[in-house]
């Protein structure tokens, strides 16, 4: 008679080891590097530059602090520094 914890085939086990529950190996069925997609371990991310932008973007809140908005910013307070001069 088997135990309810053993599994009739290892490879069809993910096998990670669990921090809680006694170190008992994890069951879920695995994906095809051996892990479960909770333990498949860390992304490589993008390998394209269409998906490396893809994910800049994903992050791109508003934009106000962009190099482009700074030097924007900059060039319209010089103007304005200018127009003030004169105006004296």
């Amino acid at each position: 008679m088997k135990k309810t914890s053993e599994v009739p085939h290892d490879s069809s086990v993910c096998g990670a080891k669990s921090r809680t529950n006694k170190h008992q190996p994890c069951r879920r069925i695995p994906m095809v590097n051996g892990r479960c997609h909770l333990h498949g371990g860390k992304s490589t991310g993008s390998k394209t530059p269409e998906g490396r932008l893809i994910q800049k973007m994903a992050s791109w809140k508003h934009g106000m602090r962009s190099k482009e908005a700074i030097a924007e910013a900059k060039t319209i307070r010089q103007m304005m520094h200018a127009y003030r001069e004169e105006l004296k």
